[in-house]
């Protein structure tokens, strides 16, 4: 469009819309190359299918492999981070981004939680979170959790209790678990829990 002067008047939209799409990716990258962080995949155990698969390849309930390997996981809505335990399978291998804390993988602390906080995702990880925990499931008086063996943790469990078969949080962010081995709760009404195991 022409101004009367003669000159070509300056349009501001097409330039605000160009800057509103290309923030996001900007921020992602941005965030990336702050931290260094990237997906790694590095020595993923078989995700297990079953009681005599999840002993074979994570040993006994509570034995001292379940707590090799520590993090802490930030809770946006109380500010609080997190000291959580898990299985030396499932993370503690070094990385940019992570120290070397004696683990076989990249699973849990640098690919997973990486994601949730390189896409933005970690307004959506509320109280509480916690993992590690020597007991029987809810309610059995003879089947152990999954929590014995660190290879669970559940997040949110103030907004996603036991019981409720809908999600209001964790949704945002449950397909990076499940895009890296771990089983949602929410198809057992459990919708804080992820587990790295199946059928159990």
């Amino acid at each position: 469009m022409f101004h009367p002067s003669g000159r070509r008047r300056w349009r501001p939209l097409p330039i605000l819309m160009l800057i509103a799409l290309l923030a996001p990716l900007a921020l992602g990258w941005h965030w990336a190359k702050l931290t260094g962080w990237r997906d790694r995949h590095i020595n993923y155990p078989s995700t297990p299918s079953g009681y005599t698969q999840i002993v074979n390849r994570f040993g006994e309930p509570c034995n001292s492999n379940a707590t090799a390997v520590w993090m802490r996981w930030n809770e946006a809505d109380t500010g609080t981070s997190r000291l959580i335990y898990f299985h030396r399978k499932l993370g503690g291998y070094p990385t940019e981004v992570v120290t070397n804390k004696g683990g076989r993988s990249t699973n849990l602390d640098n690919d997973v939680y990486g994601h949730i906080q390189n896409d933005h995702l970690g307004q959506y990880t509320k109280y509480l979170v916690s993992t590690y925990a020597c007991r029987l499931q809810r309610g059995s008086t003879s089947k152990w959790s999954t929590h014995a063996w660190g290879i669970a943790i559940d997040i949110s469990s103030k907004y996603e209790p036991l019981g409720q078969c809908y999600s209001t949080t964790n949704k945002y962010f449950a397909q990076r678990f499940k895009s890296h081995g771990w089983l949602w709760g929410l198809s057992f009404c459990d919708p804080m829990h992820f587990q790295y195991a199946y059928d159990y």
